[in-house]
C-alpha cells in the first residue's frame, strides 16, 4: 500500500499559493451504516464524525476499513475506502455495490387453490433471490405477477401475491404486503349463467425491516382466500426484485 509521503505531493497545492490539500490515511474504528456516525483512527488520534466526501460508500463501509481522507486547513473529510486493484478488497468493495440489487423471473405459469399462502402447482417455487443484508436489517422488495381465471359464473375470487423471507430471518407471507385483487360479482341467477373472466398484471413493493443479518432469501407466495365457484387462480409473468439498503 502506497505511504502517505507518496501521495501528499498530488494533493498539495503549488507551493505559494498559501492554501494546500494534503492526503492522510485513516482506519474506521466505528461506523453506522444508517447514519455514517463514524470514529476513524487518524495517526494515533481517534477523530468523530468526520464528513464524507463519497456518499456512495457510506453504506458498505465497516469496522477496520482504511480510507482516504483530504485536509484543507481545519476542514477534514473521508475521501472514500482505500483498495488496491485487483486486490480482493477492492473486488469485494465493488460486489458490496452491485450484489445489493438481485433480481429473478419466471414467466411460465402456475395455479392454486390454497387458501393458505404456498407455491404453485404446475410451476417452479417462487422465483426468489438470496441477498446479503448487513447491519441495516432492511430490503426493499419489489414484486409482480400476472392473475387470471376463467369460469362459469364467477361470484368471488380474492388472490394474493405475497413474499415469504427464509435463511437468516424467518418472515411469513402475508396478505399485508401482498398484491391483492378482489372479484366480485352479484350472487342472482345460476352458476353457469355467463361465462367470467379476469386477467390483471400489476406490481407492489413491500420495505422489510428487522431483517438479521447474513443470506435472507425472498420467496414469492400465492393463495386465494375464497372462490365461489371453487376454480384453481392462475399466476404467471412473475418477477421479484430485492435492493439491500
Amino acid at each position: 500500500m502506497p505511504g502517505t509521503s507518496d501521495l501528499v505531493p498530488l494533493f498539495t497545492a503549488p507551493e505559494g499559493n498559501g492554501k494546500g490539500v494534503t492526503f492522510r490515511q485513516g482506519v474506521i474504528v466505528s461506523w453506522d451504516s444508517q447514519t455514517a456516525e463514524n470514529i476513524v483512527n487518524v495517526g494515533g488520534s481517534l477523530l468523530v464524525n468526520l464528513p464524507v466526501l463519497n456518499t456512495s460508500e457510506a453504506a458498505i463501509l465497516t469496522e477496520g476499513d482504511v480510507v482516504g481522507i483530504l485536509v484543507s486547513g481545519s476542514t477534514w473529510g473521508i475521501l472514500g475506502r482505500f483498495t488496491i486493484p485487483g486486490s480482493d478488497q477492492a473486488v469485494t468493495s465493488i460486489r458490496a455495490i452491485t450484489d445489493r440489487i438481485q433480481a429473478a423471473s419466471d414467466i411460465s405459469g402456475g395455479s392454486t387453490t390454497s387458501t393458505a399462502f404456498t407455491d404453485l402447482t404446475g410451476s417452479g417455487v417462487g422465483p426468489s433471490v438470496t441477498m446479503k443484508i448487513g447491519a441495516s436489517g432492511r430490503a426493499l422488495a419489489f414484486w409482480s405477477a400476472e392473475i387470471g381465471q376463467t369460469v362459469d359464473y364467477m361470484e368471488l375470487n380474492t388472490p394474493h401475491v405475497s413474499v415469504a423471507v427464509s435463511g437468516a430471518t424467518t418472515v411469513a407471507a402475508t396478505a399485508d404486503n401482498a398484491l391483492n385483487f378482489n372479484l366480485r360479482h352479484p350472487a342472482t341467477g345460476f352458476l353457469g349463467e355467463a361465462l367470467s373472466s379476469f386477467w390483471i398484471q400489476s406490481a407492489v413493493f413491500h420495505l422489510f425491516t428487522g431483517l438479521n443479518p447474513g443470506d435472507n432469501t425472498f420467496t414469492m407466495k400465492y393463495k386465494n382466500d375464497t372462490e365461489i365457484p371453487s376454480e384453481a387462480v392462475n399466476f404467471q409473468a412473475r418477477e421479484i426484485a430485492v435492493f439491500a439498503l
